[in-house]
């Protein structure tokens, strides 16, 4: 009871504020290519009809500072300006651009915090389109520029990208930029052309007898894909703007610098008398999280009906620092989702509830996860039902 995993992320609220725009969040992908990229430019259109005019890119507010991004990506795209420019009743993707990407390396911290707006923000364009490439590559390259698809799990990887922005922004990350060195490991993060890449994967192997490894790549805007290491490595080495990013010299990324307590996640254990639940409440467990204290939280329980009207007892607490708590409760929900317990009971007023915070886990599952997210390892696991065990992928 109290143990303490600092979740060193995002710090600052006027920093988050600022540093959480330069990252276009996910925008989960419709049945297609073609059919996203309509409803992304038709948010464009809203706003022009809202306001009367286009949406900036560097506007202070985020939402207009993100569809000022994608516009911006969209007009230098020929073919999404072809795509689109029947339902263009504005004339949006003819405008002029107020201000070009600016392909400036940062040479220092507070440069590369400077440059941000810039750096990290062209979530729409591919990170590996090449608009004055003088020759088709080799085929034993044509792995250089492999398919990017949705990440199903990104949701795993989310506070690693959110982590690093704060680790730039502060001072415990530096980036400096890439050779053509093919070392690179599981966790490696990087900068390629405007996004944030992380290394989730490498699987080794022989190619043409040589060693070569399969990458599996995270980027920031909610995509992935596999590259050959060699391959990644030479696009790193060709990208102009390339940087890698140094992990924190002062290890896991909870340790260092504390910043504020955010809030708390629990471990709850249901004291109901119901008949209808008294055998199941032994095997189960709530997952919740409060930015209050856990016993204010449980103060009312047997009147919640995400409590299932009865009394609970708190079993297990972690404190959160520098990330909602609501967040590291979602990772916990999505990852025990096998086990979550299909409970329905009727509330006060005789209406059906049915509470989904409710698992049919063990305390030790649920502190290795939390030990998991804490080292940035979660996305390597899964949780095994049947065993109730946590085992790699």
């Amino acid at each position: 009871m109290g143990r303490s995993i600092d979740l060193f992320y995002d710090t600052l609220d006027e920093l988050i504020a600022n540093k959480d725009d330069l990252f276009v969040p996910v925008v989960k992908p419709a049945r297609t290519a073609g059919d996203d990229v309509t409803r992304l430019f038709l948010d464009i259109v809203a706003f022009r009809e809202r306001t009367g005019r286009s949406p900036d890119g560097k506007a202070r507010a985020p939402d207009e500072m993100r569809l000022g991004v994608r516009l911006d990506s969209f007009r230098r795209d020929a073919q999404k300006v072809e795509r689109l420019k029947h339902i263009d009743q504005y004339g949006l993707l003819e405008a002029p651009r107020t201000q070009s990407f600016s392909e400036v390396v940062p040479a220092s911290i507070d440069d590369l915090i400077a440059a941000g707006d810039d750096l990290l923000s062209t979530p729409e364009d591919h990170i590996f389109e090449f608009r004055a490439t003088p020759a088709p590559p080799p085929k034993s390259e044509t792995d250089s520029i492999a398919e990017r698809i949705r990440c199903k799990d990104f949701d795993l990887f989310q506070p690693i990208f959110d982590a690093c922005v704060a680790d730039i922004a502060n001072g415990a990350r530096n980036t400096v930029p890439t050779s053509s060195t093919y070392q690179i490991e599981v966790g490696d993060m990087f900068v390629i052309g405007g996004a944030l890449a992380y290394i989730a994967d490498v699987d080794r192997h022989t190619r043409n007898d040589r060693g070569d490894a399969r990458l599996r790549i995270i980027y920031d805007n909610g995509s992935e894909s596999d590259h050959l290491l060699r391959s990644f490595g030479k696009a790193l080495y060709r990208a102009e703007n390339s940087r890698r990013v140094f992990k924190p010299d002062a290890g896991p990324l909870f340790e260092g610098g504390k910043p504020s307590v955010t809030g708390r996640v629990y471990v709850a254990k249901t004291l109901s008398t119901n008949p209808a639940l008294v055998e199941l409440a032994e095997h189960i467990l709530k997952i919740g999280s409060t930015t209050e204290s856990a016993a204010s939280r449980v103060a009312g329980a047997s009147a919640d009906p995400t409590f299932l009207l009865a009394e609970a007892k708190i079993m297990d607490e972690y404190e959160t620092r520098g990330v909602p708590p609501k967040k590291i409760e979602g990772l916990l929900h999505r990852f025990f989702g096998a086990a979550c317990v299909d409970v329905q009971l009727p509330d006060r007023f005789g209406r059906s509830v049915d509470p989904r915070e409710w698992f049919m886990v063990s305390r030790s599952s649920v502190e290795e996860a939390m030990r998991l997210i804490a080292t940035k390892a979660l996305h390597l696991y899964r949780y095994d039902t049947a065993a109730d065990q946590i085992i790699r992928k």
